[in-house]
């Protein structure tokens, strides 16, 4: 992607603290963690003020964060200004080195706890049918719209002891409701259908624009929309839902297929051009390209533009 200026922007991955949580008065290892994800407002490292040093901690560890460098939006290198823990505080955070294999729990007591705090989220699955209650609002993320509801206990194998699985409280979701409090949701550990880890969603999520194969198993992916193209005007015909792909493994393009039908009600038409998106499913060779197909009702949302910055 590019920023504007001519230059290729940073990679979103290579700046994994895309948000401090900003909260005066707050101290580390003594103060409630739960009050400052309930109160800490996020601050983009571009919104970052002076009077916010030394109030600033990591959305996942909670440790006290620094932005690099401090005032300037870019060092000497030409690298753009990051947060960054402090180095003199040692925290196990999923955001402190590059991608890890996962988070693991050392008891079902702990992982429980955690689902309670909202630090974890085990997804049985993601909805395959509209739900009775109509999630077509005026406003398209209204807060009444039906996005989760309770599964089944699940058998999950994030134990730290190889083996070892717990049984958890499960749910039923879509990507929608992973869309809605996006800054939040980016710092949860999910464990979504199949998985053997816990992982950060900032973690799962696959940049689809640099992929250059098909995938043996689903994958929540995203992708910003170029173009909208109808295989006829039926409402059953196929909508091609065209994203930026930057044409890797000798394939031309990425597209979302779905029935006009269904695009239609997630407002995948000509107004989502240039917005985001984002999917979980199978990716697959379609002609001279790579496609997702057969998304179930939950599988599928735009991102609703004021988180567009933390795909950038």
């Amino acid at each position: 992607m590019a920023d504007g200026s001519g230059k290729k922007s940073q990679n979103w991955e290579s700046n994994r603290i895309k948000h401090a949580l900003h909260l005066p008065g707050w101290v580390f290892r003594k103060d409630s963690e739960t009050t400052l994800r309930a109160n800490g407002k996020p601050v983009l490292v571009s919104e970052y003020q002076a009077d916010m040093k030394g109030s600033l901690f990591c959305p996942e560890c909670c440790c006290p964060l620094f932005r690099s460098p401090l005032n300037e939006e870019a060092n000497k290198t030409g690298k753009n200004a990051f947060y960054a823990h402090r180095r003199n505080i040692v925290t196990e955070c999923g955001l402190r080195t590059k991608k890890a294999e996962g988070k693991k729990y050392l008891s079902e007591e702990e992982a429980a706890q955690a689902i309670v705090d909202g630090k974890l989220v085990i997804v049985e699955g993601f909805l395959q049918s509209r739900p009775a209650t109509p999630e077509k609002q005026a406003e398209v993320y209204s807060q009444s719209a039906v996005e989760d509801q309770d599964g089944e206990i699940a058998s999950v194998p994030i134990a730290r002891h190889r083996g070892r699985s717990f049984n958890l409280p499960a749910k039923l979701t879509t990507v929608r409701g992973l869309c809605r409090k996006f800054d939040d949701n980016l710092y949860k550990y999910y464990v979504f259908p199949g998985a053997k880890h816990a992982r950060l969603l900032l973690d799962s999520l696959r940049n689809i624009s640099i992929m250059d194969s098909p995938t043996q198993s689903e994958i929540l992916g995203f992708g910003r929309i170029t173009s909208i193209w109808d295989a006829g005007s039926n409402p059953h015909n196929i909508r091609f839902v065209k994203l930026e792909f930057n044409r890797r493994g000798g394939y031309a393009d990425f597209s979302i297929k779905i029935q006009k039908y269904d695009a239609e009600l997630h407002d995948l038409n000509e107004g989502a051009i240039g917005k985001f998106v984002l999917f979980y499913g199978i990716v697959r060779e379609s002609g001279v390209g790579l496609a997702v197909s057969n998304l179930a009702w939950g599988e599928v949302s735009l991102l609703p533009a004021k988180y567009d910055q933390y795909l950038i």
